[in-house]
């Protein structure tokens, strides 16, 4: 049995009690609330949530999204072999001179394409680790309604694939709303659909996927085949809480489930750690190779840290990496489990 199937209790299950945690407070990210989303105060919270949305929205220069394909542009796509009776002013002489074949220069299209966006509603997302944090559910809708807003000032275009609005893209900042009114649909007792509809997504635009990924990678490698079908390109935000990349916890522990996973209660859990940290990390990084193969971008956030890192490497992939002003490197989290 492969190691993360050993420690699959411990990344499915959340404790109940514990002997010892390492420190007792785990302080909000500096400038970030600590809203916390639930289908009960949804009314009362929604709001607070896209204001809060629009604010980190101002912080992100969004730029034209590329299509990833060839069209009218200014950008060099990519150099394919020139067709019988192709004219003549289309051939790269330079680039035909350093070989038998004639070559033609195309050149990437320009032009809005839609960000249809889908957040994770599995009961796994409803889990913080700390009263002072946020739940990974609530910080998911944060960064999804964040990456929304910025694109809808940037003069995109863009939607969700939940709720009565699922696969339609809207434009403008008054769009937001709307928006998160579908977001809104991907909490537990709302009807939507616990797995993204592809069939949503607009040829040639971005899906964005903001979840915990703590699921079985064949299930991943078939979401991505079915986007790359599209075809489309798909971004990954990985939703962690601290205790989920350092197992804080210590002594004889009870962990619960919350997806109907019966309980197990383990002795000295600090003796597995390392071990934990490490099938972590090989998860996380199985996820990034396997997106990488299938023209996909994935990126991690830890909710105890401001999400507008995270949410600029991920403004600065949807913009193709030309985004002003912003590294294309990814940020360090400070986990470790951003490196590759």
């Amino acid at each position: 049995m492969r190691l993360l199937d050993r420690l699959r209790p411990l990344v499915s299950r959340r404790p109940t009690h514990h002997g010892s945690v390492d420190g007792t407070h785990v302080p909000v990210a500096p400038g970030i609330s600590g809203i916390t989303y639930d289908a009960e105060h949804a009314d009362t919270l929604l709001p607070a949530l896209v204001v809060e949305a629009d604010r980190i929205a101002r912080q992100i220069a969004l730029g034209a999204h590329r299509q990833y394909r060839p069209g009218a542009g200014e950008d060099f796509w990519q150099y394919r072999p020139a067709m019988p009776n192709e004219p003549v002013a289309r051939i790269d002489w330079r680039q035909s001179a350093r070989g038998d074949h004639l070559w033609v220069r195309e050149q990437e299209a320009e032009g809005n394409q839609p960000v249809m966006i889908w957040c994770d509603s599995s009961a796994s997302m409803n889990w913080h680790s700390n009263a002072a944090l946020p739940t990974k559910r609530s910080r998911a809708l944060l960064c999804a309604l964040a990456i929304a807003g910025a694109a809808l000032r940037g003069g995109e275009r863009a939607g969700v694939l939940s709720g009565p609005d699922a696969g339609r893209p809207f434009g403008g900042t008054h769009a937001l709303q709307r928006i998160a009114l579908g977001l809104a649909h991907t909490l537990p007792d709302a009807p939507a659909a616990q797995w993204p509809d592809v069939a949503l997504i607009r040829p040639h635009g971005q899906i964005v996927i903001v979840s915990d990924f703590l699921w079985p990678l064949d299930r991943v490698e078939s979401l991505l085949r079915d986007i790359a079908g599209r075809p489309a390109r798909a971004q990954f935000l990985c939703v962690l809480d601290p205790a989920e990349t350092a197992l804080p916890y210590a002594g004889h522990t009870r962990f619960e489930g919350l997806e109907g996973e019966h309980p197990a209660t383990l002795p000295a859990v600090e003796t597995l750690k390392p071990d934990y940290q490490r099938a972590l990390r090989d998860h996380l990084d199985a996820l990034r190779t396997m997106a990488r193969n299938h023209h996909a971008d994935f990126g991690l956030h830890v909710t105890d840290r401001s999400p507008l890192p995270a949410l600029l490497a991920l403004h600065t992939r949807l913009s193709g990496g030309i985004a002003a002003g912003v590294a294309t490197s990814r940020p360090d989290d400070g986990t470790g489990f951003l490196d590759a």
